[in-house]
């Protein structure tokens, strides 16, 4: 990791020195042979590493919804207890989820925001969703740990600046090997408003050009919705390519285009 990225060099090192206890991983792996993971027939008790680290690597490597969810599960129910056993596990989850952790910590940056700054927030809220994640949650346990994390993270940034990732579109995420963390930041990266991604279109002059501007800035300060952005766009389509008189059904949605789109405008002005 390059320079700017110290508070995930530093967990790197961190976790060198609690692999180097041989004791970790016999009992990290003692943890999952007793929770019956193994017995589930979706892994065999010989195939889990001895070793801390490369045990870590074989759990996250493992493209199984079934596998994922129970060693996770195994995990948070051992780091919500106290003392050392609980906090070795919650280090466990929070060395799964790094590369994680950088996707999302680069979602959430903006130009008033240093990298560290933003990773020390995330992986703070992370080790608090290990040591309180709810047990009863036993499905998309990853998926579920990251979005904890990123609702935690965008209150403690500013809650102004806060965006909503739903479960349901991680639906098809089987296990956490990295894609809940793109899925998820690709979403904040949507919400954060690329102005080409949310035109869906290239570079646009003129009135076109302002419009996506305006969309771009609505959504990236929480005054209009994604979904009311990509509504907009298509009502302007719609109106370029009409040729005719309007339906009603056309003129309804052009009328509720402009009303979401007036207080944006107005905050827009205020705020050049």
């Amino acid at each position: 990791m390059g320079t700017t990225h110290r508070v995930f060099v530093g967990l790197d090192v961190e976790w060198a020195l609690v692999c180097a206890d041989v004791a970790n991983g016999a009992l990290v792996r003692g943890w999952i042979e007793e929770a019956g993971v193994a017995e589930a027939g979706v892994a065999e008790a010989g195939d889990l590493p001895l070793e801390l680290r490369e045990l870590v690597a074989y759990l996250g490597a493992r493209r199984d919804a079934e596998f994922s969810d129970r060693w996770l599960i195994t995990l948070l129910d051992r780091a919500a207890g106290e003392g050392q056993e609980a906090q070795l596990a919650a280090r466990v989850i929070v060395q799964a989820m790094v590369p994680g952790m950088v996707r999302l910590t680069q979602s959430l940056l903006t130009s008033r925001r240093d990298f560290d700054d933003v990773a020390q927030v995330v992986v703070g809220c992370l080790y608090v969703v290990a040591r309180t994640f709810p047990l009863r949650r036993r499905a998309k346990v990853a998926a579920n740990v990251m979005l904890e994390t990123l609702h935690h993270a965008t209150r403690e940034l500013g809650a102004d600046e806060a965006r909503e990732v739903r479960l349901d579109d991680l639906w098809d995420v089987a296990a956490y090997d990295g894609n809940v963390a793109d899925r998820v930041a690709q979403g904040l990266l949507i919400e954060r408003s690329q102005a080409q991604q949310v035109a869906d279109t290239a570079e646009l002059d003129g009135a076109e050009g302002e419009l996506v501007a305006l969309l771009a800035w609505g959504v990236d300060h929480g005054s209009l919705a994604l979904e009311q952005a990509r509504s907009v766009v298509g009502v302007v389509r719609e109106e370029a390519e009409r040729t005719g008189a309007a339906t009603p059904a056309a003129r309804k949605r052009r009328s509720r285009a402009v009303r979401w789109l007036r207080p944006v405008a107005a905050q827009w002005v205020h705020a050049a």
